[in-house]
């Protein structure tokens, strides 16, 4: 997938419907920093964000995964492996941010360790050990909170699909 491709069909798309990328942001609830990433190239839109745009533009989701437009646009096998595809790149970004959470987490396990078990305990000591607990404790729950909003969004965006079929 070209994400360069897809940015700059998405600013044609745009100017085609002669709105700046502050009114496009405004009519889909994002920042107008993220529609300038979409167009550049640097960033994708998320699944349902994609979806408002594909319908707002009257192209088909496979075109905007093109970047172009298609003659033959109803092609659904063509579709569905341009979203698994997306779903992929969704499903990579997820598992890099839990890993870096991840690691996150073990390094302030390990902190907390060292500071129980090898350093005399005094206020500052207990403070730290403390703080590094209650952090490690908030990243798993974060992790927990960020793969399963991941899920339900992919999980939404196929019942959203095969209730078209």
């Amino acid at each position: 997938m070209n994400q360069k491709k897809i940015g700059d069909f998405l600013r044609k798309l745009r100017h085609e419907k002669e709105l700046t990328q502050i009114q496009l942001a405004e009519i889909l609830f994002v920042s107008n920093k993220s529609v300038s990433r979409w167009e550049k190239g640097k960033s994708l839109p998320d699944i349902d964000i994609l979806m408002k745009l594909a319908h707002f533009y009257d192209v088909s989701l496979e075109e905007l995964l093109d970047g172009q437009r298609n003659e033959m646009a109803n092609n659904t096998e063509s579709t569905a492996l341009k979203v698994a595809e997306f779903e992929n790149e969704e499903k990579k970004k997820m598992k890099r941010i839990t890993q870096i959470l991840v690691l996150f987490s073990m390094v302030l396990m390990l902190i907390s360790y060292i500071l129980s078990n090898y350093l005399n305990q005094n206020d500052i000591i207990d403070f730290i050990y403390g703080f590094c607990n209650g952090v490690t404790f908030a990243t798993l729950a974060l992790i927990l909170i960020v793969t399963g909003r991941w899920g339900l969004k992919i999980r939404g965006f196929k019942e959203r699909i095969t209730s078209r079929d």
